[in-house]
């Protein structure tokens, strides 16, 4: 019909005191009725405050491979190389991080690497929109998925004894930084100038999918009701959207730039589902 979804696509790292051009968005917010996000998971317990304190210990020695085994030891020797020249640009001297497992390494090593590249890994379209959305009285939306879990004790202990298939994701950060850490700061320039066509035609790694499989792949997971969360998450979002464009004239949307694009992303669903998609031009 005659009713709009307005998709911001978000990109992150970007470089650090980025400036970006807002004024679209601030007059898409101010002919809206709805600002819709990201869905967020989080875990819900049954336990109070200080069971959650005394769960820290545990969620420290989860971080470690079981056996205390190293990462040498748990790594193809190829990705193990490269692990080293990697530490040693970015993290330098750190004994403790060779008995993390892989995925938590990646996350460290990912995070120091932006870190000395000046650039910041969080989402600054959200805030800004956000902000805008409130002062226009607009209403606004996070979707929101709930996972019980009634014994967060023996998760954990289930999850520190279980091996993960994590090494795919090791690897693809590791492509990730190796080969797109100067991309990341351009795509980030690209996207805060609008200039779509030239953003376009850049390619990047996206190791988030393979560590989120690692993680949900689990011995520890089976039979839980995080099983099929990325499935639900999509779910959640998709029906958040088409409630939104049945009753708003204009719905603005702010979502990750790789979860629209890539090939079964949001966009190809939302077309799938019917709805016209049109893809946006060069900022004049």
């Amino acid at each position: 019909g005659a009713n709009n979804l307005w998709i911001l696509g978000s990109v992150k790292p970007t470089p650090k005191s980025l400036q970006w051009e807002t004024i679209k968005l601030e007059r898409k917010i101010a002919q809206s009725q709805e600002l819709l996000g990201s869905v967020s998971v989080t875990l819900d317990t049954d336990v109070g405050f200080f069971a959650k304190i005394g769960l820290i210990p545990s969620l420290y020695r989860a971080r470690k491979n079981p056996d205390g085994k190293t990462l040498k030891q748990v790594l193809p020797a190829d990705v193990y190389a490269r692990w080293v020249v990697l530490k040693a640009k970015y993290i330098g001297k750190d004994d403790d991080i060779e008995y993390w497992r892989p995925i938590f390494v990646a996350q460290e090593l990912y995070e120091q690497a932006i870190k000395k590249s000046k650039m910041e890994n969080q989402n600054i379209a959200w805030p800004v929109a956000e902000k805008l959305a409130k002062k226009a009285d607009l209403l606004i939306t996070r979707p929101e998925i709930k996972v019980p879990l009634a014994n967060p004790k023996k998760f954990i202990k289930d999850f520190s004894a279980k091996a993960l298939n994590d090494t795919a994701c090791f690897d693809k950060t590791l492509l990730s930084i190796e080969q797109d850490v100067q991309n990341m700061s351009r795509r980030g320039m690209l996207w805060s100038e609008g200039n779509v066509s030239e953003l376009q035609k850049m390619s990047f790694v996206d190791a988030s999918g393979a560590c989120v499989d690692a993680i949900l792949g689990s011995g520890a997971l089976q039979g839980s009701a995080i099983q099929g969360i990325k499935q639900r998450a999509i779910n959640t979002w998709l029906e958040s959207a088409s409630q939104a464009l049945a009753k708003n004239a204009n719905t603005v949307a702010v979502i990750n730039m790789a979860d629209l694009l890539k090939a079964d992303g949001y966009l190809a669903l939302l077309q799938a589902k019917g709805y016209t998609v049109v893809a946006p031009v060069d900022n004049p």
